[in-house]
């Protein structure tokens, strides 16, 4: 398991020391859209490094990296997808991918058996197409105590934007949810628990925020956020290779 961060917009630099640290800053054409050019080189990088393990891959403007990521999965897995959006939109340019599409393009991999869509509002769900792979769990049902319906036999990737979380939690450069930090956790455990894990990636910062107090305050509240995330995982993953 290796453990890294893709930094595009140096949010990472000072505070992931115990991470392995990929400088994607001079990579040209990557934020919200994905060029060809740059795509080969982020899969060149995790062909070289694996995708098993804790990855933060910086703002949502580059959520994309996760269809990268299964690209490299070759047997039958679930994708489980905690985010404010669906991430499931039209391609705007031609057939880029995008920040706002890779998640519709996931679903034609062929080895994919099961989408879990977690964490949207209600109402943006009704848009999610291909429903037959997949289980949306929006988070009116989550706050209602729903349970998720768990039904795979496959390994799993996990996917989090902090988008999801509201701003006591979270400062990202989308518009946010309202879920807590605690119950991020419990979904996460839940799935740490109960399924073989491939890999987890994490993104969703404001690297461009131009008030510096602000930025500060974002930073913070970001760092920690990512710390509890990542400690989660640890703690689980761990204790589960033990026994």
């Amino acid at each position: 398991m290796r453990n890294y961060v893709f930094d595009f917009t140096h949010c990472y630099k000072e505070h992931y020391p115990h991470l392995q640290y990929f400088d994607c800053s001079d990579i040209e054409g990557t934020r919200l859209f994905c060029e060809k050019k740059a795509e080969d080189r982020l899969k060149s990088l995790l062909k070289e490094n694996g995708i098993c393990g804790i990855h933060f891959i910086d703002s949502g403007d580059y959520h994309y990296i996760t269809k990268f990521m299964t690209d490299f999965i070759k047997e039958p897995f679930d994708l489980v997808l905690i985010d404010h959006h669906t991430d499931m939109q039209s391609s705007i340019v031609g057939d880029m991918l995008s920040c706002g599409n890779w998640a519709k393009k996931v679903l034609s991999n062929p080895y994919l058996h099961q989408l879990y869509l977690i964490g949207p509002e209600k109402h943006d769900l009704r848009s999610v197409e291909n429903q037959s792979k997949v289980i949306d769990i929006s988070i009116e049902e989550l706050e209602q105590g729903c349970s998720i319906p768990l039904e795979t036999k496959y390994p799993v990737y996990i996917s989090i934007d902090k988008d999801v979380l509201s701003e006591k939690y979270a400062i990202t450069n989308w518009n946010q949810g309202d879920m807590s930090l605690g119950m991020l956790e419990n979904v996460l455990a839940y799935f740490l628990k109960q399924c073989e894990v491939i890999g987890i990636d994490i993104c969703g910062d404001d690297p461009e925020m131009e008030d510096f107090p602000e930025y500060i305050k974002a930073e913070r509240i970001n760092s920690l956020s990512d710390e509890a995330l990542y400690k989660t995982c640890m703690k689980i993953l761990q204790r589960r290779k033990r026994v």
